[in-house]
């Protein structure tokens, strides 16, 4: 250990908290924040819009109309599943219902995490058939959300099931 004079180890220790004190003031300031009614509704105008969209994808397997409201690592999820799905020999048609929003947490003003309630009809068809393989009806779902602003709007990075609730 250094043998410093005891005003300069004062001084070490007082810039050593200061720091600390810093540091932790700035962890806070990036913690989670109130959310405004402004960026909840669009956080929910975001989410109603995004959702028949993603059913459509599913449905024709056509994921680029998502652009407009995912991110690349959400769209890469998405075509993973329909991809699977095609090659399973199935076509997933999803109908969304409804949605209630149970949770918004916004962090450093451009990142959410939003929990949800929703409600979709899901049909399973064998490829190029009209035969229903599968039919689960008034489905309900928790699923969360990441959200990151992009300028004036807010885009899905990820969605994730959470669980079925009945």
């Amino acid at each position: 250990m250094l043998d410093l004079p005891t005003m300069a180890r004062k001084h070490l220790v007082l810039v050593a908290l200061s720091l600390l004190l810093l540091a932790a003031g700035s962890l806070i300031a990036c913690g989670p924040e109130e959310v405004s009614d402004a960026d909840r509704a669009a956080i929910e105008q975001t989410l109603r819009s995004y959702l028949p969209v993603l059913a459509k994808a599913y449905a024709d397997g056509n994921i680029e109309p998502l652009r407009e409201f995912a991110a690349e690592r959400e769209l890469a999820r998405v075509y993973s599943r329909v991809s699977e799905l095609a090659e399973e020999g199935k076509v997933v048609e999803p109908t969304f219902k409804q949605m209630t929003i149970e949770q918004v947490v916004v962090w450093n003003h451009s990142n959410a995490y939003v929990t949800t309630l929703e409600v979709w009809d899901l049909r399973v068809f064998p490829s190029g058939s009209s035969t229903v393989l599968s039919e689960e009806l008034d489905q309900s779902n928790r699923v969360k959300y990441q959200l990151q602003r992009r300028g004036d709007h807010w885009q899905v990075l990820a969605r994730e099931l959470e669980q079925a609730v009945k």
